[in-house]
């Protein structure tokens, strides 16, 4: 008799519990301020242009039954895709959502096809269910194929689609759309990162070709100084810079020429001390086979009258300013296809520049910053246009490559160490990070919120106090060994995929930081960290599967090579597996095995935290997890006699 009214009392708790979760909203409630959601959709760079401009995304707003915040989607297309990606063990069913309402507004579109309004036009908001919605129209969102556009009167719809082609559809027609998803499979991401380095070798190996121009002059026998003889070289030709010491006083190169050393350890070219040594403003040049010393020690632009190609007032102006206008051992200005090789720098500001000069290479660069991060900058920048940095080693300095406003920067086979960040990925598009070792960092791979597509893979990270902290949308980050980091990879993203990686020894293994628990996290081994994830935010639950925690007790009852229950790496039971005795018993008690399961049917009554509901019961990559494990110990960051360790 006692049991039975335990059951029923514990059946009556987790109803009451549930219950707040199951409240329908009040009919008519309005859209709360779009500013005041967790947005996601477009990425912040797009969102911004189209801020500061007559251009207007359509958004949408979405109450979900399982989520405490709302959600706010910059694009109704980005929330049909999204309808299509999320899973409803994370946000549960959408009870409410509003869209933009389009009617009375003089629409129009420019010669892109974006949707543009007068700046006076009022923010409206309807309900989906009863809007009206223009697709397959004329009108495009940027960085996405077609918008759909809503209106709450089908007259303005059938209006808009007589002017612009489409047809009229209701919420349900809307949703059925071909928009596609916001996240990418494994095969997909690996398709994507093939091109994006196929693409790479190509812009390379076109560089390198640049290498092989005829010498038409060669310093000291054609002409007397370095600076006369690039004014004396026909275009398309090589300068030859014989073995030595060659001063110049900010040389500029206006025509495109190959100036070639006789090697780094061979030719210097030194400048005077007081700005940049070698300023680029013609595509296709190169600077191979020397050392650069002799750069001025002004590391940024932000005390400079310079001309910044961005408009004074724009959001962006003092980011072009501070980052692309110090002094360098080379600046590239409006250079396109050009190429740095088999060079050395010594810089206390910064290396090489590239400012608004796509498809630039920098390849077998050698650059030694400063030991201090505070009194350096960086090593290559790439501002407004892809660049490709490969084979080469970073020392010191404030950051190795940092990538801003640029769509596809590669960096492939580099080693960084000793600096505040070694790559920074700001306001970027599709930056991959590849086959690459840092170690000793603050930040090891940084990228920002407002990033997009980013791809960090096959690295390997090691005693940074952060390995990987991927923000943005839409992101890769796969089969990474992440070692004796203070953490090892922030999970802050969102519609991104993390799997494979190796995280060992680590202080904290996975950081879970997003707000929208909308990543996927699958297939990674983490082994013998002091934490296997922290939760930053708080409250939010997010659901990862087919994750490989060493030392979780369970069985593969039915030999798919899963445990036959769930983890919680976060949980109250599941977090002290490794260091309470009694624990794992626990864990497999009756009491635990009941609630778990009623959590699965009743999302309600879930804690905020991260659980695994299919954990693997052996790594994924047994091979690496072996020598991972055969050759470290210990956890957190480790001292070494190096001196370019990075330094607070």
């Amino acid at each position: 008799m006692r049991s039975r009214h335990l059951a029923v009392a514990f059946a009556l708790l987790v109803v009451l519990a549930a219950a707040p979760f199951w409240i329908t909203p009040e009919t008519g409630t309005a859209a709360v301020p779009f500013e005041r959601t967790q947005q996601t959709g477009l990425p912040d760079q797009v969102a911004r242009e189209a801020d500061s401009s007559p251009l207007v995304v359509p958004k949408a707003e979405v109450y979900y039954s399982q989520y405490r915040y709302v959600v706010g989607y910059r694009g109704v297309t980005s929330l049909v895709a999204s309808l299509r990606t999320e899973s409803g063990d994370a946000f549960g069913s959408p009870m409410r959502v509003y869209v933009s309402d389009f009617s009375g507004i003089d629409l129009s579109l420019t010669d892109e096809g974006h949707l543009r309004a007068p700046e006076s036009a009022p923010t409206k908001w309807v309900p989906a269910r009863e809007a009206y919605f223009v697709v397959d129209s004329d009108a495009t969102i940027p960085t996405r194929d077609a918008a759909i556009v809503p209106f709450s009167e089908r007259r303005d719809a059938a209006a808009f689609a007589d002017r612009y082609g489409g047809e009229v559809r209701e919420w349900a027609g809307a949703r059925a759309a071909p928009v596609g998803r916001l996240d990418r499979s494994s095969s997909e991401w690996q398709a994507t990162v093939d091109r994006r380095l196929a693409r790479a070798n190509a812009t390379a190996e076109r560089a390198t070709a640049l290498r092989d121009r005829p010498v038409s002059t060669v310093v000291g026998r054609d002409a007397p100084t370095l600076a006369d003889a690039v004014e004396q070289a026909p275009p398309n030709t090589t300068v030859r810079v014989p073995a030595g010491t060659h001063r110049v006083d900010d040389l500029r190169v206006d025509k495109p020429l190959t100036i070639r050393g006789a090697g780094q350890n061979e030719t210097h070219v030194v400048g005077n001390g007081n700005g940049s040594v070698i300023t680029v403003g013609a595509n296709r040049t190169a600077v191979v086979d020397l050392s650069i010393t002799g750069v001025g020690g002004n590391r940024s632009g932000a005390d400079r009258p310079v001309d910044v190609p961005v408009a004074e007032d724009a959001w962006n102006y003092d980011i072009w300013k501070v980052h692309g206008y110090g002094d360098a051992a080379v600046v590239f200005d409006t250079a396109d296809r050009s190429l740095v090789s088999r060079v050395r720098i010594n810089t206390t500001s910064n290396g090489v520049i590239a400012r608004n000069s796509p498809n630039v290479t920098v390849s077998n660069l050698t650059l030694y910053g400063t030991k201090r991060w505070e009194d350096g900058f960086i090593g290559v920048v790439a501002l407004g246009g892809r660049a490709v940095v490969r084979d080469s080693s970073f020392y010191g300095g404030k950051v190795g490559v940092y990538a801003h406003e640029s769509d596809g920067v590669v960096v492939s086979d580099v080693r960084m160490e000793g600096m505040m960040v070694g790559v920074f990925d700001f306001y970027g598009i599709r930056t991959t990070v590849v086959d690459s070792a840092i170690e000793d960092t603050w930040n090891a791979v940084y990228v920002e919120h407002r990033s997009y597509g980013a791809v960090v893979a096959g690295n390997r990270l090691h005693n940074n106090r952060n390995g990987a902290l991927v923000a943005g949308q839409a992101n890769y980050v796969a089969d990474n060994v992440v070692l004796h980091n203070r953490n090892g990879i922030g999970v802050r993203g969102t519609f991104s995929r993390y799997e494979r990686n190796v995280l060992a020894y680590n202080r904290r293994g996975f950081r879970a930081m997003s707000f929208l628990p909308t990543n996927r996290v699958t297939g990674n081994d983490v082994v013998a960290n002091g934490r296997p994830v922290q939760v930053v935010e708080f409250n939010v639950q997010h659901v990862w599967r087919g994750n490989y925690w060493a030392g979780v007790s369970g069985v593969d009852a039915d030999g798919d090579g899963r445990l036959s229950r769930s983890y919680r790496p976060t949980g109250a039971v599941d977090s002290r597996l490794a260091d309470v005795p009694g624990t794992p018993t626990l864990a497999r008690s009756p009491a635990v095995t009941f609630v778990r399961a009623l959590q699965s049917v009743v999302p309600g009554i879930r804690s905020g935290g991260v659980v695994d509901d299919a954990p693997r019961a052996r790594p994924a990559r047994p091979g690496t997890v072996d020598r991972v494990t055969a050759a470290y110990d210990g956890v957190g960051r480790h001292e070494d006699d190096d001196p370019w360790d990075f330094r607070q």
